[in-house]
């Protein structure tokens, strides 16, 4: 059975019992984005957020130094065992020791690199007085057992190992090899426990590696996170958030006069969307959430939502320095608008090198618009007000019900509607989808993905395959405070097509 988690941070060495427990409704939708000590509002809460209702702004994170990247694990011989503890304790950030929730002391977490075919062994430690678990975003593996089952739960101070033993690529009727990421996924504390750090990126590496335009290109990962934190230094979801991009603040990023970089980009918040562009540049997208695009897209600004990830090629221009920043988003919406806010530096220096030629052709992906369709199903996603409460299809989530029950193999179209006024990241584990709709209007879609936005009062069409593993997983919005409040539901995959 499922025991909801308790708050126990009052015990000695963790965040003070006065600290909130939760996001509530005004940090997610009305919270303030701030660099270096400069507040930006981040999005129009439900009451406007004035210069003396925010909270003081905490001492200074350093900010502009040259850009860093988590420690990196690499697999060998066919595997990549990893020990992670989970815990509840100090850490630096930018520059300043804080306390906040870490894999290892590190945050992001270490950088976990494979191929395709091999297996990822974890053996997770949790060292907090709380539950947690471990969930591999995007990842096409089993959900059940000690593998990828976000309906587990690990009790503090106990040691479990897991292992995902990711397909060989052409296996499956997916694109395996891409760029993952991997976080806690218990329900309640999820939100809680990625705001604070726990999270880090998860890069399975194949047959978008091998292309000749792309291998041998600088790489570069940027995990971008919004989190808040005291003046004692404590994580505190309650204060204003400042963006980091792997630890750090305002970075500034080298780059040489026409040099190609590949870059890999992942929206780690809970709550905040990026709309990402680089002044002076274009941004030529190869993949998203960790599929490559059928060609390359070359783009001014790209908005992520919360989850999702993307790869893009970036040729240095002229020497100089150029602001990557998101642009304003959302400014038709009611209350999650966002007003631009600054991301990092890229400084072009050096001698002038040849750009490497973009590549023409990337890899196609498989339509499911003329595909037979074996079943069709409406979700819709809403929220009230007063007390705020997210759900899908009128009822929040139950660990012991299953919302959908999916025969393997299936391929089916979902019609899932938003009857709110805020946009819902839709996510689905295990397996991705196409979008063919939205709003009405049929898309042409560049690749399969595994997050993607619902419009406020819109809806989108997805059409999906359900290969290779039974079992129970979970669909979500991926607002993690909407998912912990009830907005997610379970599906189950069956190999018994009569239990459909």
């Amino acid at each position: 059975m499922f025991d909801a988690p308790r708050n126990r941070r009052s015990s000695a060495g963790r965040r003070p019992a006065s600290a909130p427990a939760r996001l509530s409704r005004r940090r997610v939708l009305g919270g303030a984005i701030g660099a270096a000590g400069v507040g930006m509002v981040a999005g129009g809460g439900r009451s406007a957020w004035s210069a003396a209702q925010q909270p003081e702004t905490p001492p200074s994170f350093v900010t502009g130094e040259r850009f860093a990247e988590p420690s990196v694990l690499r697999s060998a011989d066919g595997r990549l065992d990893v020990a992670l503890e989970a815990g509840w304790g100090p850490a630096t950030i930018a520059g300043r020791n804080v306390t906040t929730y870490s894999y290892n002391g590190e945050v992001p977490g270490p950088t976990l690199r494979l191929r395709a075919g091999e297996t990822l062994g974890v053996s997770l430690t949790n060292r907090m007085d709380e539950m947690t678990n471990f969930h591999t975003h995007g990842l096409h593996v089993s959900p059940s057992g000690n593998s990828d089952n976000v309906l587990a739960l690990y009790e503090p101070n106990i040691q479990v190992d897991l292992a995902f033993d990711i397909p060989r690529d052409g296996t499956s009727g997916l694109y395996i090899p891409g760029f993952f990421w991997y976080h806690p996924h218990l329900h309640g504390t999820t939100s809680e426990q990625v705001n604070g750090g726990m999270a880090g990126a998860l890069i399975v590496e194949g047959a978008l590696d091998e292309l000749p335009e792309i291998k041998g290109l600088t790489e570069r990962l940027f995990i971008l996170h919004a989190a808040a934190f005291d003046h004692d230094g404590n994580a505190n979801l309650e204060g204003d958030p400042t963006l980091f991009v792997n630890n750090q603040v305002q970075p500034t990023v080298p780059i040489a006069p026409g040099e190609t970089q590949r870059w890999r980009i992942l929206n780690a918040s809970p709550s905040v969307f990026i709309n990402l562009a680089l002044d002076g540049h274009v941004l030529h997208q190869i993949a998203s959430d960790a599929n490559p695009l059928r060609e390359v897209r070359s783009r001014e600004a790209i908005v992520m939502a919360p989850g999702e990830r993307v790869e893009v090629l970036v040729q240095g221009g002229a020497g100089g320095r150029y602001a990557l920043r998101s642009l304003p988003w959302g400014q038709d919406l009611e209350f999650q608008a966002q007003p631009e806010y600054p991301i990092a530096t890229v400084v072009s220096e050096g001698p002038e090198v040849e750009p490497t030629p973009l590549p023409t052709t990337l890899f196609p992906i498989e339509d499911l618009r003329q595909a037979t369709i074996d079943r069709r199903r409406e979700l819709v996603f809403s929220q009230t007000l007063d007390p705020f409460a997210p759900v899908i299809d009128g009822h929040p989530f139950d660990h012991d019900r299953v919302d959908q029950r999916v025969n393997l193999g299936a391929t089916e179209e979902w019609v899932v509607r938003n009857t709110s006024s805020d946009v819902h990241p839709f996510h689905i584990h295990v397996n991705d989808f196409q979008v063919v709709s939205i709003n009405g209007e049929p898309v042409d879609a560049y690749s399969w993905e595994d997050t993607t936005p619902i419009p406020a009062f819109g809806e989108i069409v997805i059409r999906t395959r359900f290969l290779d593993f039974t079992g129970k997983y979970v669909y979500h919005c991926h607002i993690l405070d909407h998912e912990d409040l009830g907005m997610m539901g379970i599906v189950e995959v069956v190999r018994d097509e009569t239990e459909a």
